[in-house]
């Protein structure tokens, strides 16, 4: 069974524009000028040795390189900002067990200790938050504005019955509404690739100033024809900025590193978004982009014990000069103009599930503990600002033989915008009357018949969780329209939205109203 694209409200066709466009080039002047695979092989005139890094020892001066241990830039206090928390997460196809709200960052500031790793064996399946006090986790001290959510193997069978994944989904996407909508969070957007998983939540404030929300999907599985391994994505601008979130699964095991690779310059290239906007379809055309996924590159050079050794050690530094992404970003300039914060927590794969102990059972098919799952980010140019605030690991989740890893950022905003649709104040409805509402719509609100007006309760957790709705009755700047008697059946707190098929989001939002019996 094929997946096909669809909007939220029309059909629409994916588009393939080229990588290379004009204005891409413009942004991503530096890829101009990168050597091919045989002229870096053939000329070393152009190569500068870096310090010791393992297995890898050359960088190329002309190719900027992912920037690692990085906090971002600063903001100025007087800049209006957007929190955004990333999460990533390698399921192995189990369903949810435990509270998550840890994971999530929704609840009081707590003092979290610093991961230990003490006689190896026990330790990790004992506790790795034991010795020291670590300082508090100040990014838990304020929820995030944005939450961006992105599982990997829903279904740990790669050829898995399709509605296998889809059960799988909604299981989690219906828990993880549940927790957040306590919270004031809305669904914002989802997107499925088989077992690849992207969630967007957005506390509900924020709703009115979001346009332009889009996705895509790319396969990277069986050449390009299975999803299994792929890559979603959700874009949207939010108060004069485009943002970007990337879920991608990679080409598993050691030895596929060049396969990893290829893998993310078929992501980057391929992986478009066909909105309205003209000057943003691809990843690096985004203010603001975070990638994010089990990337899949492994420790490599060095020997089992060795590996242990290190982390019961704490030595993250010895161990990270072995890790297969920083190879690929020294030698093949994988994800360059992207930055990572600095990796102070021991490898998120591979673990015996329900324990924290690394999985050394099978000598025949040992997994090097490693750096799956990562996050990263950059901003489009100097003018916008992202600040790392957050970068780690919950070793407290055991389901998986993956550990999730999360990341806390705060963005610069642009300027705010005015909502295209304003509806005028709203006294109160009765059970079982005629609803009637006014609206106007500003100049610049591209009209479709295909928009459509919702009544929701106040407490809504998606744009799919409205009471009843009706098509747009107009565009013009003074509209009327009704909500028929017999849908209005519930006493309490609603609102309307108005429901763009162009912007594909709410872009018109009324004040909440009562609802009463007669």
């Amino acid at each position: 069974m094929w997946l096909r694209k669809v909007s939220s409200c029309r059909p629409f066709c994916i588009t393939h524009r080229n990588y290379m466009s004009a204005s891409h080039l413009q942004d991503t002047a530096f890829l101009r000028s990168m050597p091919t695979e045989q002229a870096r092989r053939n000329s070393s005139s152009n190569l500068k040795l870096l310090p010791a890094q393992g297995s890898f020892t050359k960088e190329f001066p002309e190719l900027p390189i992912l920037e690692f241990d990085s906090r971002g830039d600063e903001i100025s206090a007087d800049v209006p900002k957007l929190r955004i928390r990333t999460c990533t997460w390698n399921l192995a196809g189990k369903s949810p067990r435990d509270d998550f709200t840890h994971l999530l960052g929704i609840h009081p500031p707590v003092k979290v200790a610093t991961p230990v790793v003490k006689e190896f064996a026990d330790s990790l399946s004992e506790n790795l938050y034991g010795q020291g006090e670590a300082p508090a986790v100040h990014a838990e001290a304020e929820e995030a504005d944005v939450l961006a959510i992105g599982f990997q193997e829903l279904s740990s069978n790669p050829v898995a019955p399709v509605m296998e994944t889809v059960v799988m989904s909604e299981i989690w996407t219906s828990t993880l509404r549940k927790i957040l909508s306590s919270r004031d969070y809305v669904l914002l957007q989802t997107i499925r690739l088989q077992g690849i998983l992207l969630l967007c939540f957005c506390k509900s404030q924020h709703l009115r100033h979001v346009r332009n929300l889009d996705t895509s999907y790319l396969r990277l599985g069986a050449s390009g024809w299975w999803g299994n391994k792929g890559a979603v994505g959700i874009s949207f601008d939010v108060r004069g900025v485009s943002v970007c979130f990337v879920n991608s699964h990679l080409s598993p095991h050691d030895h596929a590193f060049e396969e990893r690779v290829r893998n993310y310059r078929q992501v980057l290239a391929d992986l478009s978004f066909s909105s309205v906007r003209t000057d943003v379809s691809t990843i690096l055309e985004h203010d603001y982009a975070f990638w994010l996924g089990d990337f899949n590159f492994r420790i490599e050079g060095i020997s089992q014990d060795k590996t242990l050794h290190y982390i019961e050690a704490l030595k993250w530094p010895k161990l990270l000069k072995h890790d297969q992404l920083r190879r690929a970003a020294h030698m093949s300039g994988a994800f360059s103009t992207f930055k990572e914060g600095k990796i102070e927590f021991p490898p998120t794969y591979k673990f015996v599930q329900g324990t924290d102990t690394y999985d050394m059972r099978n000598p025949a098919k040992i997994r090097r503990p490693s750096y799956c799952d990562r996050i990263l980010w950059r901003t489009r140019n100097a003018s916008k600002k992202a600040q790392l605030i957050e970068y780690r690991s919950h070793m407290e989740y055991n389901i998986s033989d993956h550990k999730p890893v999360t990341a806390v950022f705060e963005i610069a905003l642009g300027s705010d915008k005015e909502q295209f649709v304003v509806f005028d104040p709203i006294d109160r409805w009765y059970i079982g009357e005629n609803g009637y509402f006014r609206y106007s719509a500003k100049p610049g609100l591209y009209y479709s018949s295909w928009d459509w007006i919702g009544l929701f309760k106040t407490t809504y957790t998606s744009f799919s969780d409205y009471v009843t709705w009706l098509w747009t009755p107009g565009g013009k700047a003074d509209n009327l329209g009704c909500i028929n008697g017999r849908y209005i059946t519930k006493t309490g707190r609603f609102l309307l939205i108005y429901f763009s098929s162009e912007h594909r989001c709410g872009v018109g939002f009324s004040d909440p109203f009562e609802i009463t019996s007669v």
